[in-house]
């Protein structure tokens, strides 16, 4: 039945013996995944046994249902023998998946694209329609009653079973013995949760000061939501790139949300992002230093970026508590970058004279490349992993972010996410002098002179239609790449 193939209901003896064995066969797969994943280094999970039965008794709820409709009980223990024998073969090729990406033996480099998810996609929606499939082959139902029984299914088993995921049996161990922090439970640990105040603490109290006739640049990074490693894995990418290209090192927060980094560093939340910017505010000279603010998280349709941390309950940001956090901290020269859906929504009310802003979409689109599996999402990939490579300038590396992008969407025919931009008037003359500085401290003799306020007028002309509102940089001389001694060879 897992493979569609005919079988007819007489065929059906069900006993409980095969339900058990069936039960404990899963469960030696999911084992033997759980070990093949993280290695012999490690112990049987017990905490994790509950939750990994815990289909149990929804599909003998579910089987009790359809008996009833039916009026035949021996389908209770019928269907549950299906449910089992039928995700066998699945739970062995989504085993086999996990432990190819543990490994690391696939990935995104393989395929353009974040294959590895859909690829799990495809598993569960063919596991869910062979499921579907068995149940009206041994019930014969008549078409109303059909129905039922598939609404059923999923309503009682497959949507909570996609809800609260079944726990791993194998618990890895780090190397100096502590327990593993990479699960949802990292945060719930009392030297963990009591630690959180002291890392936001020695994280603040490591900004170097501002230097005197220097224009810094500060940078705070903001992974926002925990369920999720990519939104991680992009913060340390672009922090990473804004220390060692920015000259940002010593002047970098992060704020991050993931089991995987609880005892290192600061975790991500409304609070936490107010206090950074607030040190910062008194950190920098207001008048001569630029803060770079960089959010990624999943956004939402009505304009929220994603604060979550199970089990914590978590305040999402909005666009006026970010824009009231900003001048509180007495930050003028701001540029703000978010990747997250519907991320252009937070472009009016944030937009000034003296910021920059930078969204992966505009107010009414999603953005591209989150998932358990990406290492970075389109935007980030596109903007800061690649086009910030070759230029100082973050208004001509957004030209040619979304240029990649808007071909990476069409080649895989999505819906444009229509990345924006806001530059103000004043911002653009500070960038510039900002990108002069780092242009001749890495060796670029021919910078050129900042803006004059003359040349306004042609900072504003119109840019392509995709971007309302947005300004198009004025043409340099050079390529951005040749603005790198190292350009030529960057990706």
């Amino acid at each position: 039945m897992a493979l569609f193939q005919p079988t007819q209901a007489h065929e059906w003896r069900a006993t409980a013996a095969q339900f058990l064995a069936l039960v404990l066969l899963g469960l030696g797969v999911e084992l033997l995944r759980g070990v093949a994943a993280d290695g012999l280094d490690g112990s049987f999970n017990f905490v994790g046994l509950p939750r990994a039965l815990w289909f149990v008794p929804l599909i003998l709820l579910a089987g009790y249902l359809v008996s009833l409709r039916e009026a035949a009980p021996s389908l209770i223990l019928a269907i549950a023998v299906l449910f089992c024998a039928v995700s066998l073969p699945y739970d062995i090729a989504f085993g086999a998946l996990d432990i190819a990406i543990a490994r690391g033996w696939v990935g995104d480099d393989l395929v353009q694209g974040d294959w590895p998810t859909w690829a799990w996609y495809a598993l569960y929606a063919l596991w869910v329609i062979a499921l579907c499939v068995g149940l009206l082959r041994l019930t014969r139902p008549t078409r109303l009653r059909a129905v039922g029984h598939v609404a059923t299914l999923l309503s009682v088993v497959i949507l909570p079973l996609w809800a609260i995921p079944s726990g791993s049996l194998w618990q890895g161990q780090q190397d100096d013995g502590e327990p593993d922090d990479t699960d949802s439970r990292a945060l719930s640990r009392e030297d963990v949760f009591y630690a959180q105040p002291a890392l936001l603490a020695q994280e603040l109290q490591s900004l170097e000061p501002q230097r005197p006739g220097i224009e810094d640049l500060y940078f705070v990074g903001v992974a926002g939501d925990g369920s999720e490693d990519v939104f991680m894995k992009e913060l340390r990418v672009v922090s990473d790139l804004f220390r060692d290209r920015f000259d940002a090192d010593g002047r970098s927060v992060m704020l991050v949300n993931n089991p995987a980094t609880v005892r290192e560093l600061p975790i991500a939340t409304a609070t936490a992002l107010d206090h950074a910017l607030a040190r910062v505010g008194r950190t920098i000279d207001p008048e001569e230093d630029v803060v770079f603010l960089y959010i990624t998280s999943h956004g939402s349709e009505d304009h929220r970026l994603a604060m979550q941390f199970w089990p914590l309950q978590l305040r999402d940001l909005r666009p006026g508590m970010i824009k009231r956090m900003l001048d509180e901290a007495g930050i003028k020269w701001r540029v703000i970058a978010i990747s997250a859906c519907y991320s252009g929504g937070f472009i009016e009310p944030l937009k000034d004279d003296s910021t920059l802003i930078i969204t992966a979409a505009d107010s009414d689109h999603t953005s591209f490349g989150c998932g358990t599996d990406s290492d970075l999402t389109y935007f980030g990939k596109a903007y800061f992993d690649h086009a910030l490579r070759g230029t100082w300038s973050f208004v001509e590396a957004f030209e040619q972010a979304r240029r990649e992008i808007e071909g990476r969407e069409k080649a895989q025919a999505l819906t444009p996410s229509n990345p924006q931009m806001f530059a103000g008037q004043q911002i653009l003359h500070k960038l510039d002098s900002l990108r002069n500085r780092l242009r001749l401290a890495n060796g670029v003799i021919e910078a050129r002179a900042p803006a004059s306020p003359a040349s306004g007028a042609a900072l504003r002309a119109p840019c392509a239609r995709a971007w309302p509102g947005c300004v198009a940089s004025p043409r340099a001389a050079a390529s951005p790449a040749a603005e790198s001694p190292t350009a030529p060879g960057t990706p």
